[in-house]
């Protein structure tokens, strides 16, 4: 799924999750085929995970067998309501020790430069040059710069790097070979991709969605 605020864009993997707040607006995208599961909690049940520090924020988490059984629970109309609330809150309380995913996409507030990305984002055309983005946003090349760095937190060049590795995600959740995505990613060599991909989200592609990690160049597996 891809899920949008005005803020950022996150991209949600098989076997992930994400967190969103209550009154936070947001729109979903299914990119996929999707079995999608929504747990809505009580704001005053929430209050009550005190050290829960990023109850306020969105963010997209690891579903561990552990989530998604007790997810699926929930579901169950075997249960009573005594058992939810319980599994409601070790729901919660194992969300606020489960590390954050690095899926997010820092979105400018800009009205010109959205509409430049958008292009980007839609078209996959990464190595569009930065005057024509520019030119998009009714812009000069170094005010784009400018603007980009101060609303996003990140240069230009360092967000599209985590654009492309992102947007790859969809394609490694399809069982696409990492050759193939790195090529569709305009990577230089898979390996670039993959040396990228480790380098935002501290694994391999093939360790991401649970493959053995070269399985899909056919080489030994590293120690």
């Amino acid at each position: 799924m891809l899920v949008e605020t005005p803020q950022a864009r996150w991209t949600v993997p098989p076997q992930r999750a994400l967190w969103v707040p209550a009154h936070h607006a947001h729109a979903i995208e299914v990119l996929s085929a999707t079995d999608l599961r929504t747990v809505y909690c009580q704001p005053a049940l929430v209050a009550q995970c005190a050290s829960f520090e990023r109850r306020d924020e969105v963010h997209a988490v690891v579903a561990s067998p552990l989530i998604q059984q007790l997810v699926l629970g929930l579901f169950n109309s075997g249960f009573d309501h005594p058992t939810r609330q319980l599994m409601v809150s070790l729901l919660l309380h194992t969300l606020q020790h489960t590390p954050c995913l690095p899926t997010h996409l820092p979105m400018p507030a800009s009205e010109g430069l959205r509409r430049a990305l958008a292009l980007l984002l839609q078209s996959h055309r990464w190595q569009l040059p930065l005057h024509d983005l520019a030119a998009e946003a009714a812009v000069s090349d170094r005010t784009f710069t400018r603007r980009f760095t101060a609303e996003t937190g990140v240069s230009f060049r360092v967000w599209r790097q985590r654009a492309r590795i992102i947007a790859s995600l969809d394609l490694l959740a399809s069982g696409r070979p990492v050759k193939a995505i790195a090529h569709a990613m305009q990577f230089e060599s898979p390996a670039a991709y993959i040396a990228s991909f480790r380098a935002l989200l501290g694994c391999t592609p093939n360790a991401f969605r649970g493959l053995p990690q070269g399985e899909a160049f056919g080489v030994p597996s590293q120690p």
